[in-house]
């Protein structure tokens, strides 16, 4: 299984029923905004994963092990992949958290089912030009299939333009098909503004999570010297096998050498500009580069903070060979406030 085929849910034209407009004609119950509501780490807290690609894994692995009940749509066949990219327990790959589940979009009683009791969804797309379409958003996010919705956080794009250009487009041709190279702008405008108002919809308040290119993803070195370079609370080592490339996998690198996050509020951060070449495929710190590891944790951690709701913010990277602390995220999300 390749990287450019791998999916967490996908949304194709021929949608399950359930991801289809309402059939009845009546107007939308009336909902009540809950002020600035966090979703708190609970058991008693369902989060719901939508989305495709890497960082919807990572987010619903994240949010288990935060302690949130947690579900992730899941297209049928791929349940294998994603599980061995989740398991960093068991040598065959087998294991889940006893917390998340895995929700085949064709069962469609068991979908009801998850949305009826969720508390936050996190929607994420790894590929660049794939977004979530516009039925499928607004019944993930409707009063009627999700009446206890407090939190619904996505994942966007730098979009302000700055540090663009050829180069980076070409960078994304020649050498890494991942590179953001603010190509389809006004696509991603319209999603952040259908995210708002699906959200508002609901009653509920909306985070808006942006990414530059995105790098790594995975756990590390398994191999470390005294495990200083390994975290198993992010993928597994089958996500290097699947985004291999070479004798050796520079998001391996990446990952051992750029663990450290920096965020800002707002849509400001900057393109990779003349050095996109250069920095496509880089294992260090590099304008206009997103940690995959960082974003999918940024997203989750979001749900528990009052200062991001109803609010947009960038993810970017810092060399470090240790992920931030708990006190450390909790810092970087005063930014917002």
């Amino acid at each position: 299984c390749t990287s450019e085929a791998f999916q967490t849910g996908g949304f194709s034209p021929q949608q399950p029923s359930f991801l289809l407009p309402p059939k009845h004609d009546s107007s939308p119950p009336t909902t009540t905004r809950l002020d600035m509501a966090r979703v708190s780490p609970s058991a008693d807290n369902t989060v719901g994963i939508v989305g495709r690609g890497y960082v919807a894994t990572l987010a619903a692995k994240l949010a288990s092990t935060r302690g949130y009940d947690t579900w992730m749509l899941c297209p049928a066949g791929q349940e294998p992949t994603i599980t061995q990219l989740i398991d960093t327990n068991t040598e065959d790959g087998t294991e889940l958290p006893s917390n998340l589940r895995l929700v085949n979009a064709a069962d469609e009683d068991v979908m009801e089912s998850c949305l009826s009791k969720t508390s936050a969804l996190i929607v994420s797309i790894d590929d660049i030009e794939g977004l979530i379409s516009e039925d499928a958003l607004r019944y993930l996010c409707n009063p009627t299939s999700s009446p206890n919705l407090k939190r619904v956080v996505g994942m966007s794009r730098n979009l302000n333009g700055q540090g663009m250009g050829f180069l980076v487009s070409a960078s994304r041709r020649t050498a890494n098909a991942e590179v953001w190279d603010n190509s389809n702008t006004a696509e991603y405008k319209a999603y952040e503004e259908l995210l708002k108002d699906c959200a508002s919809n609901c009653g509920a308040d909306y985070t808006i999570v942006r990414a530059g290119t995105l790098k790594g993803g995975g756990c590390g070195d398994v191999m470390s010297e005294d495990g200083d370079a390994y975290y198993p609370h992010y993928l597994s080592p089958r996500f290097y096998e699947m985004t291999k490339k070479d004798i050796v996998t520079w998001q391996l690198l990446f990952d051992c050498k750029v663990r450290g996050v920096t965020m800002s509020k707002g849509d400001v951060m900057v393109g990779p500009g003349g050095k996109a070449i250069l920095t496509a495929t880089a294992a260090e710190e590099c304008r206009g580069d997103t940690s995959r590891c960082a974003i999918a944790e940024a997203m989750v951690r979001s749900l528990d903070m009052e200062s991001a709701a109803n609010v947009d913010f960038g993810v970017a990277t810092k060399e470090a060979r240790v992920p931030p602390t708990d006190e450390e995220w909790e810092e970087m999300f005063q930014v917002l406030a």
